[in-house]
């Protein structure tokens, strides 16, 4: 009977050191206040402000929770692969990422390498004050999986000296007169040239698909039918390819760096791109027209204003093993005073309060948080850029090609036909029809 006594009081003593070397704490230096303290977490993140912004105050998480964070910076394509390889081997070395959601949500739920986190939300984190469309692109069958931390929209640039030299005072507000600006602004014996757009065929995409949804196309129908080839489709089309003439040399190969660049240089009188890249043209170290830019909402096609949005979003490992830790630092990096700090960093937030903070609207033009909001309208925003199923990535590679020939000038519609028949296979797929 002391053998018995003796082997239970051993095991008693062992559990508890097992335990303790787990991934929840069970830390002697846990307490009420901090019951994960002693927790180790691993986060990837991206080469973004807000990864930085965040990385800047873990000492303060530290001292608030006493949990530890190997936090690493990754590109984008470092980080996609290293979470296929985590998570092929079950995810458990991994606590938090982030993830880009209209690229990569639907292949992470599909695979089960991310927690739902309806079941961590308590008051203190407000979904309600992020923007619609950054929640919906996180939510996968009723369920949330990641907290929005960074969104973009496109916007319309412009050059306020170049508009004041042609006489210009109105900034165009449909693409009917955007094509007819550009083209009073073109003076190519000058090297002046009233557009600058993305003419990279993949690349293109995210752009073409605004100007698409105004004029009231869309990758697929209410009914699941791919509509690429559409007449609505085929006229937006042929609306960018217009804009394209206007747009500087090389720009078949140029994506958002080579049209940041065309209108840093003062090559360009107008730009459409993503407001977060604002900052290029802004700053006197990298742009001569840093003080001549005005922002404004894209212009509206035959049927609506539109423009995409687009960001990441902060996500939980299915496979971590310190899952009530990575909520406490998920909750902490995505928490109000953690975002404005962000914003005020140059971080464009999915938080709506973020935008009417002081702070943070003294960081930027005035006019691009008048177009960021206006962009953010539900009946102006269409969310994705891409088209929400699984193989979304090859969706738009496929696409791509047919605009590499459209915007070549050549013969584009049956590739149109063959794409729009390809990716609804894809679609189909992906639904299990």
């Amino acid at each position: 009977m002391r053998k018995v006594i003796c082997l239970l009081l051993i095991i008693c003593m062992v559990v508890p050191v097992f335990a303790g070397g787990s991934s929840e704490s069970g830390s002697a230096a846990a307490s009420p206040d901090k019951p994960y303290a002693g927790t180790h977490l691993t986060v990837l993140g991206f080469s973004a402000t807000v990864c930085t912004a965040v990385q800047d105050k873990l000492d303060e998480f530290y001292d608030q929770t006493g949990i530890t964070v190997d936090y690493e910076q990754l590109s984008n394509n470092e980080l996609n692969n290293r979470l296929a390889v985590t998570m092929a081997a079950g995810g458990s070395d991994v606590d938090v990422f982030y993830c880009q959601p209209t690229v990569s949500i639907g292949q992470y739920t599909a695979n089960g390498w991310v927690e739902p986190l309806d079941g961590y939300l308590d008051e203190e984190v407000d979904i309600d004050d992020f923007m619609d469309i950054a929640v919906n692109q996180v939510s996968v069958g009723g369920k949330l999986y990641g907290i929005p931390v960074f969104n973009e929209h496109y916007v319309l640039y412009y050059n306020k000296e170049m508009f004041e030299e042609a006489g210009i005072e109105k900034v165009p507000t449909t693409y009917d007169e955007l094509l007819e600006t550009a083209a009073l602004l073109t003076d190519a014996s000058k090297n002046v040239y009233g557009i600058t757009m993305r003419g990279d065929g993949y690349g293109s995409v995210p752009t073409w698909i605004s100007v698409a949804r105004s004029y009231g196309a869309d990758y697929f129908d209410e009914n699941g039918s791919c509509t690429l080839n559409s007449p609505e489709s085929i006229e937006s089309i042929e609306m960018y390819k217009s804009l394209l003439a206007y747009c500087p040399p090389g720009y078949l190969s140029k994506g958002w760096d080579g049209t940041s660049n065309d209108f840093a240089q003062g090559l360009a009188a107008m730009r459409i791109d993503c407001d977060t890249q604002y900052v290029y043209a802004v700053n006197p170290d990298s742009s001569v027209v840093y003080d001549k830019v005005g922002f404004a909402p894209l212009p509206y096609g035959p049927v609506k204003a539109s423009s995409i949005e687009s960001g990441w979003a902060m996500c939980m490992s299915a496979g971590s093993l310190s899952k009530g830790a990575a909520w406490e630092f998920i909750k902490w990096a995505t928490g109000k005073e953690m975002d404005v700090y962000a914003a005020t960093q140059g971080n464009f937030s999915a938080r709506v309060s973020t935008w009417s903070d002081p702070a943070v609207l003294e960081t930027y033009p005035e006019d691009l948080a008048a177009a960021v909001l206006s962009s953010s309208d539900p009946a102006v925003s269409d969310g994705n850029s891409l088209p929400d199923m699984i193989h979304a990535s090859e969706a738009r590679n496929i696409l791509g090609e047919v605009f590499t020939l459209a915007w070549q000038g050549k013969e584009y519609r049956a590739a149109l036909d063959e794409a729009t028949a390809e990716i609804q296979e894809l679609y189909n797929e992906d639904m299990g029809l």
